[in-house]
């Protein structure tokens, strides 16, 4: 079964801007990396700033599913030129996405979850908080290797192949790229790289998903000289 491709290229640009708001929530909520390391600053966060995140872990999981028919839309669009790269992008985004649920659905039940635990015994939720932390990112690091494998397939298929724009295909070989680095490099000496890489990495797999979807937008190009100068219908 076959996805319409404005369907998918709609559904991408959604995603895109979806991840953009996500991005903007999580900013806007208060929430660093060194708040989720301590557990005590972590819950007391939840406890005065849960709501926002919670709101900006919803609009992910809204983005997740539009994401799922982005990227069978564009495995589609690449299968005819690049049908290896588009079974890499449709199977390697999938399960990207799979993982994906994880991290907001855990946040969702998460917060009110340990909010209520802390209220009862604030010592026993502050020693679940760092298994807690560590489940959810390492479900995290797997969609974003994932995902990035997806782009990165994608992005080739766009350069090599020319199954879609080949600014598109740039863009997604240096997100997947750039996704990879922020998932391998922290707590190695190429910590402060991941640190730099991080907020790029979003913005451009933002520009991915949108550019993506416009291209599905369009007519794909026709390479068929017959076809090309039959009359249109």
């Amino acid at each position: 079964m076959t996805i319409h491709a404005k369907i998918a290229g709609w559904s991408g640009i959604v995603a895109g801007l979806g991840l953009a708001v996500e991005g903007a929530l999580w900013t806007l909520s208060g929430w660093t990396a060194d708040t989720f390391t301590d557990p005590a600053s972590a819950i007391d966060f939840l406890r005065e700033d849960g709501a926002m995140l919670r709101a900006a872990v919803f609009v992910g999981l809204l983005n997740l599913v539009f994401a799922v028919v982005f990227v069978a839309g564009l495995a589609g669009r690449i299968r005819g030129r690049a049908p290896i790269a588009a079974a890499a992008t449709l199977w390697f985004g999938m399960i990207g996405i799979a993982l994906h649920l994880i991290v907001p659905f855990g946040h969702w039940y998460g917060v009110p979850a340990f909010v209520d635990a802390a209220d009862r015994d604030a010592t026993a939720a502050q020693s679940a908080w760092t298994a807690f932390t560590v489940v959810l990112d390492a479900a995290g690091g797997a969609a974003n290797l994932f995902l990035g494998l997806s782009m990165l397939a994608a992005g080739w298929a766009a350069v090599a192949r020319r199954a879609l724009p080949a600014g598109f295909g740039w863009v997604a070989l240096i997100a997947g790229t750039a996704t990879a680095v922020t998932i391998f490099a922290p707590d190695t000496p190429l910590t402060a790289v991941a640190g730099a890489v991080f907020m790029p990495s979003l913005l451009l797999s933002v520009v991915v998903r949108i550019w993506g979807g416009i291209a599905l937008t369009q007519a794909e190009p026709v390479t068929d000289p017959i076809q090309a100068a039959a009359p249109p219908r």
